[in-house]
């Protein structure tokens, strides 16, 4: 047996097709670098890092490589897997444990990238690259380096192609979203949109992604929308994986601190400079011995004796990002393991004051349609932002839909949202939640945005698992 194992952390899903792609790339791994490949994850699949680690230690292994199954270097390459890391040291002492960097920009998976678009424009009818946009589509992060290396990619694939311009976009997180990009694509004018998903493995948010193109097909008949293929097992993403394993053991490994926010000071993120290494029990500590007591219950940062602070959630004050609107993603702290959800929840965060917050009706709506079109407008890009799911407008006055994932999902949501004492009702999968043109943006509107922000979360994190 090698002394060495490699540690393959990835994400984590709950999509069976997602979780086998992974499965299947870990061992073409295996083969590729000969030696044993432990899979882990952050969340939502087994095993947790410090699980994996534990068994890797006990069989024998005097050495790990723990690298980053991750394209861009966001909170969990610098909070979540470290602080894992740190725990795993302090149990094996005699183990040597090297950290690998993010895939990242590379040349292999520029050509990973530049494959998938081939396939994809030989198996359209032909259209002349001069009438045609690319547009490459990241999962999205909190960090501005991780969203920056999107950009650089998007640029190198167009770079010497002949393609008529180069757009990128999110997922979800930051902007634009994928919607928007296609959208300026086309105002362009570009004839086809050759939309790229820059994303390792298929899953819910492939499926997603798919499900806004196909969307966005209706809205522009007269023109090509074309979505190329995942990386997935391509050879380039065996080869990055190959070389950041490399780079791990010779002591190259290296991030861009440069522009890390926790070390530079960025315009709207400002309260990450200088903040430390920290996660929690669904992410880098996941399937730890929680702390004893009341710390049992504690985000990490009111361990240790410190008091837990009594703002509740509803008194978070509104973010703003660099065009005036509310950054509903960074309002109670969004990817940042200081400031979670589940700290905020536990401090407090209770119902929209007063009577039940209810829809207006019908005549209310019609006597001011374009207060009532601002509100919508706000709620829709609110409630995208904080849970991804996609939001329904054409429903009856009154109302705003969010589309669940199952009905099991909307029925739980439902109940925990009328805790909050807003009023919300379902149909099939769509939650109906309440509007009216006079509602407030810090008023009405952040009370629903609350409710769904921290009941989605509650869901996602911990429920569903």
């Amino acid at each position: 047996m090698t002394a060495t194992a490699l540690l393959l952390i990835g994400h984590g899903t709950d999509d069976a097709a997602g979780l086998e792609e992974y499965h299947q790339l870990a061992a073409l791994v295996q083969q590729r670098l000969d030696l044993f490949v432990q899979p882990c994850f952050l969340e939502l699949a087994d095993p947790p890092i410090g699980q994996a680690i534990d068994a890797c230690a006990r069989v024998g292994y005097q050495r790990i490589v723990a690298l980053p199954l991750l394209l861009g270097a966001a909170g969990h390459q610098k909070n979540d897997i470290p602080v894992a890391l740190r725990e795993a040291r302090a149990r094996w002492p005699e183990l040597t444990i090297y950290y690998g960097a993010p895939l990242g920009v590379q040349y292999s998976l520029l050509k990973a990238l530049g494959d998938r678009l081939a396939e994809a424009e030989a198996a359209a009818p032909p259209a002349p690259r001069a009438e045609t946009a690319l547009a490459l589509i990241g999962r999205g992060s909190s960090d501005p380096d991780s969203n920056a290396d999107v950009a650089r990619m998007a640029r190198l694939l167009w770079e010497g192609r002949g393609y008529a311009r180069v757009l990128y976009g999110f997922y979800s997180i930051t902007t634009p979203r994928v919607p928007e990009t296609i959208d300026a694509c086309i105002a362009l004018g570009a004839r086809r949109v050759m939309i790229i998903p820059y994303l390792i493995f298929t899953g819910r948010i492939l499926q997603r992604i798919e499900q806004q193109v196909i969307a966005a097909r209706e809205r522009y008949l007269d023109h090509d929308l074309v979505l190329t293929g995942h990386l997935g097992l391509h050879e380039g993403v065996i080869a990055a994986i190959e070389q950041r394993f490399h780079e791990a053991v010779q002591g190259q490994a290296a991030v861009n601190c440069d522009v890390c926010k926790y070390r530079r000071l960025f315009p709207g993120f400002t309260a990450d400079f200088g903040r430390p290494q920290t996660s929690d029990h669904d992410h880098g500590l996941r399937g730890e011995t929680p702390a004893r007591g009341i710390e049992a219950i504690l985000p990490p940062r009111y361990q240790g004796g410190r008091p837990v602070s009594a703002a509740p959630m509803t008194a978070a004050p509104l973010v703003f990002d660099e065009q005036g609107q509310v950054a509903w993603d960074r309002v109670w702290g969004g990817d940042d393991p200081n400031n979670p959800f589940c700290e905020l929840a536990l401090a407090g965060g209770p119902p929209h004051r007063g009577t039940l917050l209810e829809p207006v009706d019908p005549a209310t709506v019609r006597a001011d349609p374009a207060g009532y079109a601002r509100v919508i407008a706000e709620l829709s890009r609110a409630l995208a932002m904080v849970t991804d799911l996609p939001v329904k407008t054409d429903v009856a006055p009154g109302w705003i839909g969010l589309v669940c994932e199952s009905e099991e999902m909307a029925i739980w949501l439902l109940r925990a949202i009328i805790v909050e004492n807003v009023s919300v009702r379902r149909e099939d999968r769509v939650l109906l939640l309440p509007t009216g043109p006079q509602f407030r943006l810090e008023a009405e509107i952040k009370n629903i945005v609350t409710a769904v922000a921290k009941t989605y979360h509650y869901w996602k994190e911990h429920i569903r698992q």
